[in-house]
């Protein structure tokens, strides 16, 4: 019974990221790194065993603690590569928590390529 439950929630969460990634921007991870340069950590689940439904890609810039979090776009199941990816948001590494578009601007003004 307890594996259906997760089986489930897992179900849900996938349902639920799947209808708000419509309203995501969709970014090409070359274009943040060409706007900020090379992150100090890259990763993905593209080629996760087992590659899990929601495939992420995230780009860490370590000195600032911000984190770029991308969502494949494409359907559940597709194989890799993904030539496309929405932007799920940003987050500081540290804790894992959510920092705004405002915050991640200000941290990553240093960085930003003219």
């Amino acid at each position: 019974m307890r594996i259906q439950h997760i089986i489930v929630a897992a179900a849900l969460g996938a349902f639920v990221a799947l209808s708000q990634a419509k309203e995501m921007l969709t970014v090409d991870p070359a274009q943040i790194i060409a706007k900020y340069g090379k992150p100090d950590r890259t990763k993905s689940t593209e080629y996760d065993k087992p590659r899990p439904p929601l495939v992420t890609r995230m780009l860490e810039y370590k000195k600032e603690n911000v984190r770029f979090t991308l969502l494949a776009n494409a359907p559940i199941g597709s194989p890799p590569p993904y030539t496309s990816w929405k932007l799920m948001g940003f987050q500081d590494p540290r804790d894992n928590s959510v920092i705004s578009a405002e915050e991640m601007e200000r941290r990553m003004r240093g960085r930003k390529k003219q």
